[in-house]
């Protein structure tokens, strides 16, 4: 058919057969048809579910590219966070020795001091150390307790001798003169913790008994939880006295609205438990579990492998399995397997040592480790009872 051609001949005469059409009704009727009103039907509108189901489709589409789109950022932001986190670091260390070049030093001697001190901060690049004994060589210990989230954080600064010498007139300054001197030098919040020091009232010693004299308006009973923050900043802070007795402003002992007469506070040494506290600033600290004593070594650092809380971590590196023998002069601590400290991060293998090493000093003996491939990491020999910490978590000296 269409290929078929037609000329105009052949079309008129099909026209011509097709038959003739009539309309044979009156013309009355045909006129009363068209003025009658037929209802109008309501068209149903199928294209509205479709519409609907259109613009379900492309949200879900939209969601889908934005989680893929921000998984996409996280992995990218995650990956180069190693090397953020070391600019960072590389920048605060040049920011801390720049400080501690600055010409305010009274002489050649106390500068090359400070500026030694600031150079062996910097060189540590394993996060938050203890204080040991060699470090006091040249240096002042000045501890403190400082506060986030209602936590007590223990820190220790290394004072040059050089500068004790220029701002003290006594050789040994007690823990009451370094902090009456000291702490309202200190910007908590720089190191991450929340403002505290220097703390209201007066703080005085009479040989080893020291004193805090609060004013009226103190709000360090405001609650259990305070008290509890109060009493063991002070323990922390005043660890060389044999007790802190807190009176009112008439010399009389401090009657606190929760507990009614606080009894003296005493800093004798207890037997903790130490973590690992990470702050919002990511800065991992070594914390004793303030609730918990103990009656022995084991049983202490059994405690560790199961966190109190959701701030406390265990520092034991992978939830090891670990037996623990408490001899006459030290505790042993050995591992089940073979435990090869080059496959973990350096903060956390130093977090596990430490702690593990507060723990034991808090029962007055070293510790000694076994089932380890290395027998030195750093400057711990491996073969020997580790060295006892003098004080945990040194941070950077000058304070400003």
């Amino acid at each position: 058919m269409p290929n078929k051609q037609w000329d105009d001949d052949q079309i008129e005469s099909m026209l011509r057969e097709f038959p003739k059409i009539k309309d044979e009704r009156p013309k009355e009727e045909v006129y009363m048809r068209l003025n009658e009103k037929k209802p109008v039907k309501t068209k149903t509108k199928r294209w509205l579910p479709l519409l609907v189901a259109a613009l379900a489709f492309i949200t879900v589409g939209v969601l889908i590219a934005s989680i893929i789109s921000q998984n996409g950022m996280d992995s990218a932001s995650d990956s180069s966070g190693s090397e953020s986190s070391k600019d960072e670091a590389a920048t605060s260390d040049t920011s801390r020795l720049n400080d501690q070049a600055s010409p305010e030093a009274e002489s050649s001697n106390d500068a090359n001091s400070i500026e030694s001190f600031g150079t062996e901060e910097s060189a540590a690049s394993a996060g938050i150390q203890a204080v040991y004994e060699e470090d006091l060589a040249g240096n002042t210990l000045f501890t403190m307790g400082l506060t986030e989230n209602a936590f007590v954080i223990p820190v220790s600064f290394l004072i040059p001798d050089a500068q004790i010498a220029r701002d003290f007139s006594q050789e040994n300054p007690t823990s009451v003169d370094l902090y009456n001197r000291y702490a309202g030098q200190l910007n908590e919040q720089a190191f991450g913790f929340e403002e505290y020091h220097p703390m209201l009232g007066r703080i005085s010693a009479n040989g080893s008994i020291a004193e805090h004299m609060l004013p009226e308006d103190h709000q360090y009973d405001l609650a259990s939880a305070s008290i509890e923050v109060y009493t063991r900043i002070l323990k922390e802070t005043f660890k060389d006295m044999d007790e802190i007795v807190v009176a009112d402003e008439q010399g009389n002992r401090a009657e606190f609205s929760q507990v009614g007469i606080l009894e003296p506070v005493k800093p004798a040494p207890e037997k903790h438990a130490f973590y690992s506290y990470t702050t919002a600033g990511g800065d991992t600290y070594s914390v004793p579990d303030y609730g918990m004593d103990y009656e022995s070594a084991p049983e202490a650092l059994f405690a560790m492998k199961n966190s109190p809380n959701d701030f406390l971590e265990n520092p034991i590196l992978q939830e090891l399995e670990f037996e623990v023998l408490e001899k006459e002069e030290s505790v042993a601590v050995t591992f089940s397997e073979p435990l090869d400290l080059n496959g973990f991060d350096e903060q956390a293998v130093r977090q596990m040592i430490e702690n593990v090493s507060l723990t034991a000093k808090s029962f007055g003996k070293p510790v000694v480790f076994s089932g380890m491939e290395q027998t030195e990491w750093q400057e711990f020999n491996l073969q020997e009872p580790l060295p006892v910490p003098v004080a945990p978590n040194q941070l950077q000296w000058p304070l400003n």
